[in-house]
């Protein structure tokens, strides 16, 4: 049998490398990335998803601000007088704002020196990414693979769950983290800075040209030795369709060449797994009469909720359907365990795939839709078929990272293969040792989420802003469109603000969804919650907190029926108290503290009477405060006052519990009964509303009242 490769169809380039090593997890790659750095003479080009100058390099966190990659490539540069550094950065989307560093450009450009270029890479399609993540120095290193240089990525292989150097730079730990990196050098390292080059052309209009340091032979930088020499790979790409170019799909198809010639077994790590076109090919070889074993290392969860509700439902349909077609048991769809992870896990961040003994793609493209054909990826492959050394080769990098999950070198996992019979036999019988491999859950609810069947959860092509627009938004709606920009940027410059505090603050972990539902759930349980909530209520009426608000909260914290007497009660004592508040300070007060809403309220109120309070209660011309403050100002008898508030404020309490307990359902389990029900009740309590409003109105207000408000 030929090679797998073929130029142009699965790969851009095979190239020789003259020595190549798999680097396993942070530690390693990035002790790797600074001895390579350390040797380099003429050029360093970084290409990456994310590049953050703040990053640790050697696991002491914020201990020593040297071992940090900005101040690291800076001194670097500093003391080398020829050494440039190119930094090509995603320009990200919005989303991961939060996520990032702030200002990269002036932390990695203007503070550095003058021969460290930084860039943000924006020249991709809509909802596209740029995500190669790739290293290059002097055209005689490189390195590709999962990892960025960037926060959160060092970990060492023991994935402890008390590793203290796991340190973020404001001081706050995360989780065990799990990659791998394949470094190489030769003219392989020379091919992947041309396409490095290629790519800050593109995006920036200027040309990088040659190392010249590359037609100097150098010995192997790296102190982790090489596992082969003079050995051909295969550099393969993705890359969406944009201004006229052409896409690439080179990875999907090297995915479903190399899984089609699947014999034994399948191993596959990655962050996602939702690509549908590994999904028809996992599924075709499980259809087989004699299928190979497939073995796939996931994360338990998928951090955030969005992401939960859209790459976690499509994991889980794509799962469901493998299960399904799995008639000789040979699938293993798990995750690794660690001790000592209480309510976290292992974050499985790589991307690779290995076929039998015969073929290894190590890479940045993750086993989803955006992956095979939107973002710019690039992965590096070997094909042994015909070479008993890389075979061997290979057969050694899976038993090292089975090794790795199930706590035994890898030596034992060889051993414990044959003995076994299957790969399958050797990660049960490790089931009750504190490192294992544990089945991934199967819960038919996380695949029901509709969420996940939106036009950017996970898109193979890019997605037209014409037509994601004209999706949700009618013609007629868009005429309108450029007036608003002004006051949406002023809303999203509010809510940035707010979600930097809520991310800069101990206050981020309330972030999640649910999360926030379980706190409040939880202090509710206090037996002075009902007092605090009550003097929430009457604290917030004197502030002119929104009391819609509290009832929203009220409703989310605690359970019916406790929940409508609780707003009910807060509502009347907080108007109570303003009513008070309102005889004692008088009109004058009012009318400077809101004047707009005092002249509607006060020519509401000429006649007062319960009618008329019963009708600015119900359908509120003014804050919850400036009405009842207002009555008293207006000397409204109190029991007016009492029974107008009750008989006003009953309708939104109940539909405001109504709405928010479905919608809270809704967050917990967004799937498709929920969402209609939820929009059932809201179509429902918005048609109430109107028929209410009109029939009081038609009903409560006296002849020339309403034309006497708008004077």
């Amino acid at each position: 049998m030929d090679s797998l490769f073929a130029e142009g169809r699965n790969c851009w380039r095979v190239v020789n490398a003259e020595a190549l090593t798999f680097l396993i997890d942070g530690e390693a790659y990035f002790q790797a990335f600074q001895e390579a750095a350390g040797a380099a003479e003429d050029k360093i080009l970084i290409s990456g998803w994310d590049v953050d100058s703040r990053m640790t390099l050697d696991g002491t966190g914020i201990k020593r601000p040297h071992s940090r990659l900005g101040p690291f490539l800076d001194a670097l540069i500093r003391r080398k007088p020829r050494l440039h550094a190119f930094l090509l950065n995603w320009d990200f989307s919005l989303i991961f704002a939060l996520e990032r560093e702030p200002f990269p450009a002036f932390k990695l450009g203007w503070r550095t020196h003058k021969r460290l270029h930084f860039h943000l890479d924006n020249h991709h399609p809509p909802a596209a990414s740029h995500h190669q993540k790739i290293v290059v120095i002097d055209d005689r290193m490189a390195f590709a693979g999962g990892l960025d240089l960037t926060i959160h990525r060092w970990d060492t292989r023991a994935h402890d769950a008390h590793d203290a150097r796991r340190i973020g730079p404001t001081g706050r730990r995360y989780g065990p983290f799990h990659d791998v990196q394949i470094a190489l050098s030769g003219p392989a390292a020379h091919a992947l800075g041309d396409l490095v080059r290629g790519r800050w052309q593109e995006a920036t209009g200027e040309r990088i040209p040659p190392s010249a340091a590359h037609e100097s032979p150098a010995p192997w930088p790296l102190s982790a030795p090489p596992r082969l020499c003079h050995v051909p790979v295969a550099i393969s790409r993705t890359q969406g369709p944009y201004e006229g170019r052409a896409g690439i799909d080179e990875i999907r198809h090297l995915y479903c060449d190399a899984l089609a010639r699947a014999r034994d077994v399948v191993y596959i790590e990655n962050q996602y797994l939702t690509a549908a076109a590994v999904g028809d090919a996992l599924r075709a070889l499980l259809q087989r009469a004699d299928p190979p074993e497939i073995i796939i290392v996931l994360p338990l969860s998928i951090p955030g909720w969005l992401q939960r509700h859209t790459m976690g439902v499509l994991r889980a349909r794509l799962l469901a359907q493998l299960r399904a077609a799995d008639h000789k048991r040979r699938l293993r769809a798990c995750y690794p365990v660690v001790p000592g992870l209480a309510g976290d896990c292992v974050k499985v961040h790589s991307k690779l795939l290995i076929v039998d003994d015969t073929f290894v793609t190590i890479g940045s493209a993750n086993t989803s839709n955006r992956s095979m054909g939107l973002d710019s990826e690039c992965n590096i492959s070997i094909d042994g078929l015909h070479d008993p050394r890389i075979a061997s080769a290979i057969d050694a990098l899976r038993c090292d990272l089975l090794g790795e999950h199930l706590g035994w070198p890898e030596a034992d996992v060889r051993r414990r293969r044959r003995e076994a019979g299957s790969w399958a036999g050797v990660i049960d019988a490790r089931r009750e040792a504190p490192r294992h491999l544990e089945p991934l859950p199967d819960n038919p609810r996380d695949a029901l989420s509709p969420l996940a069947d939106s036009l950017i959860a996970d898109p193979e092509r890019p997605v037209a802003a014409r037509e994601f627009m004209a999706s949700y938004m009618p013609e007629a709606a868009r005429a309108h469109l450029a007036t608003r920009c002004l006051r949406t940027a002023l809303v999203l410059s509010g809510f940035a603000t707010l979600g930097a505090a809520w991310h800069y603050t101990p206050l981020h972990a309330w972030l999640d969804v649910p999360r926030l539902l379980a706190l409040l759930r939880a202090a509710s349980r206090y037996a002075v919650a009902p007092l605090a909530l009550w003097g929430a209520y009457v604290v917030g009426g004197l502030v002119f907190f929104p009391v819609t608000l509290l009832i929203v909260v009220t409703a989310l914290a605690f359970t019916s029926p406790q929940n409508l007497l609780y707003a009910f009660l807060g509502c009347l004592s907080s108007a109570s108290l303003n009513y008070a508040l309102g005889r004692i300070l008088g009109a004058r007060a009012l009318s400077r503290l809101a004047p707009t809403a005092w002249r509607e309220l006060h020519h509401r109120l000429r006649r007062p009477g319960l009618g008329t309070m019963i009708l600015v209660s119900t359908v509120p011309i003014a804050p919850f405060t400036v009405v009842t403050a207002g009555a008293g100002a207006l000397k409204v008898r109190y029991r007016d006052l009492v029974i107008g508030t009750a008989v006003g404020v009953a309708p939104g309490i109940l539909a405001l519990t109504l709405f928010t307990s479905s919608l809270a359902a809704t967050l917990d389990h967004p799937a498709a009964k929920q969402i209609l029900e939820l929009a059932l009740i809201a179509v429902g309590l918005a048609a109430v509303a109107l028929w209410l409003r009109r029939w009081l109105t038609e009903h409560f207000t006296k002849p020339g009242l309403t034309a006497c408000a708008r004077k």
